[in-house]
C-alpha cells in the first residue's frame, strides 16, 4: 500500500532511507531499522538520553519528541509486537473510522507469537492470515472482521454493535452479504444468531441504531408493514418508505437533525416530498425506543387512513394496545 514501510528484517539502510522509513511510520523507528541504518547502540541511547528521542516501548523510539496523535500511537504498538501483527477490535475500528480511539491499543498476532510488551492487548488467533487487510497501512483487521471481533467484546452492548455494523454499511466500507459471509465462518461467535438478524435489518435498508429498532420494535411485533428502507426520490433519501401509503417516516435520532439549519433542512426536504405527493411523518428516539407501542398505534392509525388494509398486533409487552387502534 502506498504510505506503507518498505524495509523488511535484515535490509541495510542509508541515512536517507532510515529517516523515509520513519516518516512512514510516523516519526518511529525501532532498534532493528536504526542498526540496519548503521545506528550503534551507543547512538540510540544518546539520542534517548539527550532528549532527541524518547523510547516508547521496548526497541520502539519516537524520533519526533512530542508527537502524540492517535496513527503514532497505534504504529508504535503495532512496532513493538513486531511482524507478524495488526491492529484489531476498537483499535482497527478506530483506523476504519468507525469508532474512537481506544485507551488501550489491541492487536491481532497468529497463534504461534510469543507474549507482547505490556501494556497492550493482544488477541491469538489461527486465522491471523485471512483476517487481516493486507492493504491498509497501519496493518490492520479487514472491515468486516474488525466489526465481528468488537461484536464479539464483552463490553459492547447491543446498541453499539447494531451501529457498528450499520456505520459500516452506511459508508459503503463494506456490505451486509460481506459481513454474513465472514460471520459464516467464525462459528464460535458469541453473538451470532444476533448478528445474522442485525445484519438481515441492515440489509434491509436500516442504516442507524434507530432505524434497526424501529423495525425490530416497532414495525415488525405489531404487524405493521416494514417498508422500504433508505428509498431515494428527486426530494432525498427516506428513512423508511410505504409506496402503497405514498408514506415516508423520517426517523431523527440526536445527530444530524439538531439545531436549526437542521430543522431548515428538514422541513425543505419534507416540502419537497409532498410536492410529490408523498406524506412525511417523523420519529424520535423517544417515540422508537420510549413508547414503542404508542408509536405503533398512531402509525397504524396514519397507514390505515392512506389505504392499508391490514390489522396491527400487540406485542409481547403487557401494557401494549395497539390491536384495534385503526378503525375502519
Amino acid at each position: 500500500m502506498l504510505g506503507a514501510p518498505s524495509w523488511r528484517p535484515g535490509q541495510p539502510l542509508t541515512a536517507i532511507t532510515l529517516k523515509a522509513l520513519a516518516v512512514d511510520q510516523f516519526d518511529l523507528l525501532t532498534h532493528a531499522q536504526c542498526l540496519a541504518g548503521g545506528l550503534s547502540w551507543k547512538v540510540i541511547d544518546h539520542r534517548v538520553r539527550s532528549g532527541h528521542w524518547v523510547r516508547v516501548h521496548p526497541g520502539v523510539y519516537l524520533t519526533a519528541p512530542g508527537r502524540d496523535d492517535p496513527l503514532t500511537q497505534l504504529t508504535a504498538a503495532l512496532l513493538a509486537v513486531g511482524e507478524p501483527a495488526a491492529l484489531s477490535h476498537v483499535s482497527a475500528a478506530y483506523l476504519h473510522g468507525l469508532r474512537r480511539m481506544p485507551p488501550t491499543p489491541h492487536l491481532l498476532v497468529p497463534a504461534s507469537r510469543t507474549p507482547a510488551p505490556p501494556g497492550l492487548e493482544v488477541t491469538r488467533t489461527r486465522h491471523f492470515d485471512a483476517r487481516v487487510d493486507e492493504m491498509a497501512w497501519p496493518w490492520r483487521t479487514t472491515v468486516e472482521h474488525t466489526v465481528l471481533d468488537c461484536a464479539d467484546l464483552p463490553g459492547l452492548g447491543l446498541d453499539d454493535v447494531v451501529d457498528l455494523a450499520a456505520r459500516a454499511c452506511a459508508q459503503r466500507l463494506t456490505t451486509p452479504r460481506s459481513l454474513r459471509l465472514a460471520l459464516e465462518r467464525r462459528s464460535r461467535h458469541r453473538r451470532r444468531t444476533e448478528l445474522r438478524d442485525i445484519l438481515a435489518d441492515v440489509n434491509g435498508g436500516a442504516e442507524s441504531v434507530l432505524e434497526v429498532r424501529f423495525v425490530r420494535g416497532v414495525l415488525r411485533p405489531h404487524g405493521l408493514p416494514e417498508g422500504v428502507g433508505q428509498h431515494g426520490s428527486s426530494a432525498g433519501c427516506h428513512d423508511r418508505f410505504f409506496p402503497e401509503q405514498r408514506l415516508v417516516v423520517e426517523l431523527d435520532g440526536r445527530l444530524g437533525h439538531a439545531g436549526w439549519v437542521g430543522q431548515q433542512r428538514d422541513s425543505r426536504r419534507d416540502r419537497r416530498a409532498g410536492a410529490e405527493g408523498l406524506f412525511t411523518t417523523r420519529g424520535y428516539w423517544t417515540d422508537v425506543v420510549g413508547t414503542p407501542c404508542r408509536f405503533a398505534a398512531e402509525l397504524a392509525a396514519l397507514l390505515g387512513s392512506r389505504g392499508w388494509l391490514g390489522r396491527p398486533l400487540n406485542c409481547p409487552r403487557p401494557d401494549c394496545r395497539v390491536a384495534g387502534s385503526v378503525r375502519r
